[in-house]
C-alpha cells in the first residue's frame, strides 16, 4: 500500500511535485519526509523508527512556508559558459524528465543504493522491489567498517539475488542504482576485466602487478551471480539519477542509512580498533 501527503501538506506535495519527486509511490510518511528533507536541504532530526511522523512534516513543510526554502521557478534559460564541475538547471530537468513515474510503473524495477559515513566508516546498503508500481520486498544491512563502494556493491549483489526469485516469473527484471562505478562495472568494466583474468592489465603486460581491482571478491560474486541469467531471463542493471525524487531511488537511500544507523549504533568501536581498520580498508576503497 502506498502512501499520500494527506491535504494539511498540500503546500510541501505539490512543492515536491514541481521538483519533479513521484509523490503518488511513496512507501510512507517517514520516507515522505526523508525525501523532503534531502530535496529541501532542511535539517529535521527523525524520531526513533515506528514514530508517527505529523511533527515532522509540519516542520519542513514550516520551513518551507517561512521562506528558508522558496518555490520553485521557471527555470532559467541554461548559461552558455559555466565552470567547469557545474551543473546547470537544464540538464537538472532533463534528468527529471528522464526518470518519470511512468518508467517504472509497470514490470519489475529493483533500486538498491550504498554508502558509509565517514568513507571509510560505518555503512549500509538498502534494495527495495517494486512489481507494476507497488513496493513489495526490501532488505538492508551493513557493516561497521566499510567504504561507500564497497556498500554500493553489496547492495547491488543483494539487488541481483532478489532479481533472482522475480526472473523466472517476469522474464525481464531492471535493477536500478545511483552509482556509475556499479553500474559501468558491470556492463563495461567487468568483461575486460575477466578477459585479462581479472587485472585491469593485459595477461601480457610487464605492468600486470599494477592492474589489481579494488574489492576484487565482490565483484565476482556479482559475475557468479549473474551468470545463469541468460538460461531465465534478462536483468538489467542501469542506472538512475539520485536524490531527483525518484520514489525508488529514495527508499533504497533511506534503507542504506537505516543498515548504516544500524551498525554505528551496534559497533561502537574504541579508536584504536576504528584506526587499525582504517588503515587496513584503505587498501579496498
Amino acid at each position: 500500500m502506498s502512501y499520500a501527503l494527506p491535504k494539511t501538506f498540500a503546500p510541501l506535495r505539490e512543492y515536491l511535485r514541481r521538483l519533479g519527486a513521484d509523490v503518488n509511490h511513496l512507501a510512507s510518511a517517514r520516507q515522505a519526509a526523508f525525501m523532503a528533507q534531502q530535496l529541501l536541504g532542511t535539517r529535521i532530526k527523525f524520531p526513533p523508527q515506528g514514530a508517527d511522523m505529523t511533527s515532522t512534516l509540519f516542520l519542513i513543510q514550516a520551513e518551507l512556508q517561512g521562506g528558508r526554502t522558496s518555490a520553485p521557478a521557471a527555470p532559467p534559460p541554461p548559461a552558455k559558459h559555466r565552470r567547469k564541475g557545474g551543473r546547470s538547471l537544464a540538464r537538472q530537468a532533463d534528468h527529471v524528465a528522464k526518470f518519470t513515474p511512468s518508467v517504472f510503473a509497470a514490470g519489475v524495477h529493483i533500486f538498491c543504493d550504498g554508502a558509509a559515513i565517514p568513507n571509510p566508516g560505518a555503512g549500509g546498503w538498502g534494495v527495495v522491489v517494486y512489481e507494476d508500481g507497488v513496493e513489495t520486498a526490501h532488505a538492508l544491512g551493513g557493516e561497521p567498517v566499510t567504504t561507500n563502494n564497497q556498500m554500493e556493491l553489496t547492495g547491488l549483489l543483494n539487488a541481483i539475488e532478489e532479481a533472482w526469485r522475480l526472473v523466472t516469473e517476469y522474464g525481464s527484471v531492471t535493477i536500478w542504482c545511483d552509482s556509475e562505478y556499479c553500474v559501468k562495472g558491470v556492463n563495461e568494466w567487468m568483461p575486460t576485466w575477466k578477459a585479462r583474468g581479472w587485472s585491469k592489465r593485459k595477461i601480457n603486460s610487464s605492468k600486470r602487478e599494477e592492474g589489481e581491482i579494488k574489492n576484487l571478491a565482490l565483484w565476482q560474486a556479482i559475475d557468479a551471480a549473474l551468470a545463469e541469467v541468460p538460461k531465465f531471463g534478462e536483468m538489467r542493471i542501469k542506472w538512475v539519477k539520485g536524490h531527483i525524487g525518484v520514489a525508488g531511488n529514495e527508499r533504497a537511500d533511506e534503507l542504506a542509512e537505516q543498515g548504516r544507523q544500524r551498525m554505528q549504533d551496534m559497533h561502537e568501536l574504541p579508536s584504536d580498533d576504528l584506526d587499525r581498520q582504517y588503515r587496513d580498508i584503505m587498501g579496498a576503497a
